[in-house]
């Protein structure tokens, strides 16, 4: 069953961490990313065409469609055009990123497999169930609200006898006739509904990395809160108790191997997506608020909550594991270590040092990835707009859309 997944699986069934990672992967790999080693000729020729077209052609329409048709585009047609240029941009640097370290994924996922062998605990094995199940959902949640978006653009280009996301066909234009205008809309409902596909694995792999991980944070603080437990009783092995202090500094250096493995692909992408996210809202305040019909609003609203999708989930779950590794060295100080012997008292100080360096995700060294840069991200597309306000943009463009018309 495909959706099998998103359903907690019982303790009887062999579930790792790793399997909140099916459908991401799976996605990459029909967008021609080979995570399963079983490319054929057909697969080989699918995965030119998708490089091909995600990273050189889907970027390129656009600006190759301004070149040729700018004059006759509508105000609000050649902002909705320009968010999704922006978008097409950024998406084309992670595609091109991910392809580059495609391996870093399974090496990450050996990281997680590394972290369930110290899950013993029904309890533990339990929250790892709940944890692909949780994230599995999150993925089809970028899928569904993805697909929304899609689809109403379609249907509102229709209404409006225009296409939807108006690409460049080199042998297509739909401007001449009624019939032209339908082919061009479902060519371009498929293949940028294919890169709107793959853009669900693209914009998502690093919340559903970053949740995974989250999870192990919170019950290794837990495996530290039963260490203080064990401390404080008389009759405790301190054999035992040191063997379980030591297992989890080995959890805490597998969770920063698998932060040294994914960082490099998420400080990439995310840098990108920061930089134009803030451009892309203000263009959809400015269309939204100024141009837009009744009809165009509502794919105008699930275009916003795509954009949203891909940096505000992240800098919540990595603004919490700061806060959680805190919440680690806090456990720690707090667990009586002081009550067994020096060899047990001086590893827990070293770890205890450790454990004051919280886990952090940063874009390129530059922004820290955060609820507060998501924050300054939002403040920017309110300056983009109150630019355009300033500017009287939409007395212009009207004023430069009418004198089109009217030659």
């Amino acid at each position: 069953m495909f959706f099998k997944l998103v359903y907690p699986a019982p303790l009887s069934e062999p579930i790792g961490t790793r399997d909140s990672t099916v459908y991401l992967l799976k996605t990459l790999h029909i967008a021609g990313l080979d995570f399963y080693n079983d490319f054929g000729i057909g697969r080989k020729i699918l995965r030119v065409i998708s490089f091909s077209y995600n990273i050189f052609y889907l970027p390129l329409s656009f600006p190759i469609n301004y070149k040729i048709h700018f004059s006759q585009f509508p105000p609000d047609l050649l902002l909705q055009s320009l968010q999704l240029c922006l978008n097409t941009w950024c998406f084309s640097i992670k595609f091109f990123t991910l392809s580059i370290l495609k391996e870093r994924f399974e090496m990450a996922n050996k990281c997680f497999d590394e972290l369930d062998v110290y899950c013993v605990t029904p309890e533990e094995k339990r929250k790892v169930r709940v944890t692909v199940a949780t994230i599995n959902k999150l993925y089809l949640i970028f899928g569904i609200v993805y697909f929304l978006y899609a689809t109403s653009t379609l249907v509102d280009g229709l209404f409006h006898d225009r296409v939807p996301y108006n690409t460049y066909y080199p042998f297509i234009d739909w401007r001449l006739d009624r019939r032209q205008l339908y082919i061009q809309s479902f060519v371009e409902y498929f293949t940028v509904g294919y890169a709107i596909f793959v853009a669900t694995a693209t914009d998502s792999y690093p919340v559903i990395y970053v949740a995974a991980l989250r999870t192990h944070i919170l019950m290794l603080k837990d495996r530290i809160v039963r260490l203080g437990e064990a401390n404080n009783e008389a009759n405790a092995d301190p054999d035992n108790i040191f063997k379980s202090l030591v297992e989890c500094i080995k959890a805490h250096r597998t969770m920063l191997n698998f932060c040294d493995t994914i960082r490099p692909i998420i400080s990439g992408t995310i840098f990108a997506q920061f930089i134009i996210c803030g451009s892309i809202l203000g263009i959809v305040m400015i269309n939204m608020v100024l141009f837009a019909d009744q009809s165009t609003r509502f794919g105008i609203v699930t275009y916003v909550m795509a954009v949203l999708l891909q940096t505000f989930p992240l800098c919540f779950y990595c603004n919490a594991i700061v806060d959680d590794c805190n919440d680690l060295a806090d456990s720690l100080f707090h667990s009586a270590w002081w009550m067994q012997d020096k060899r047990y008292q001086s590893t827990a100080l070293q770890f205890l040092q450790k454990l004051q360096q919280p886990i952090t995700f940063t874009a390129m060294n530059i922004f820290t990835i955060n609820l507060a840069t998501n924050i300054n991200v939002a403040k920017f597309a309110f300056t983009v707009y109150a630019i355009a306000s300033g500017m009287n943009l939409d007395e212009k463009l009207q004023l430069q859309d009418s004198g089109a018309d009217n030659p």
